[in-house]
């Protein structure tokens, strides 16, 4: 694993067949088609991100093209991976250079600490960060360094597949304490600034303290 992998094609006469192919693998379409149209190639011999969950999407994106026809193309904005060293390292999405690159000063990058975990605390496993790029309320990346990285990315996972945007983070209730907090305190960091930058917030909240004991 060390020195990487490389498909093993060279037993299947590909050339025969009128696929191409290269060091990386089968050369496909979006679609996971081959140069000959009768062939589909998924999984790590595609040539593209070498995981086990990917050649599992793979199968479901063929499955809907092969067998129910309909229209189905293999994305990978949404798809996760994870490096399970110690710390762990997880990212889905763009990474924030990538972001500011595509993005410019669209992109808001949201910063939440593990040491504001009151699981990890109490563990004392307390180090880690979990930054979020976001575009207009959504989610475009986010980098996970710290422990359980690989579990908390499926979350975001989630919501980047289904275009779900920070606030469906924010309002979703996860029991405390738990390391998935990080994420919802992630999502709230998100939206604290702009508790005080709009005046009629401000106007409303000092009305309100007015009348507190």
């Amino acid at each position: 694993m060390a020195v990487g992998r490389k498909p093993n094609l060279q037993r299947l006469n590909l050339q025969a067949a009128g696929i191409e192919f290269d060091r990386s693998g089968v050369k496909v379409g979006a679609n996971l088609r081959s140069s000959n149209k009768r062939v589909y190639a998924v999984g790590d011999v595609a040539g593209g991100l070498q995981f086990t969950h990917v050649a599992g999407y793979h199968a479901g994106v063929l499955l809907k093209s092969m067998l129910f026809g309909l229209p189905s193309k293999a994305k990978t904005a949404h798809i996760p991976w994870v490096t399970y060293t110690d710390p762990e390292l997880a990212q889905i999405g763009l990474a924030e250079a990538e972001a500011k690159e595509i993005f410019g000063v669209l992109l808001e990058v949201v910063r939440f600490d593990f040491a504001g975990s009151d699981r990890l605390i109490a563990e004392g496993r307390a180090k880690g960060l979990i930054k979020v790029m976001v575009v207009k309320g959504r989610p475009v990346g986010v980098s996970i360094v710290g422990p359980s990285a690989g579990e908390l990315i499926g979350l975001w996972a989630m919501a980047m597949a289904n275009n779900m945007k920070m606030s469906a983070i924010a309002a979703t209730i996860l029991p405390y304490p738990t390391v998935g907090e990080v994420s919802k305190r992630a999502a709230g960091a998100y939206f604290s600034p702009r508790l005080f930058e709009n005046a009629g917030v401000k106007r409303v909240v000092g009305f309100v303290q007015r009348f507190l004991p």
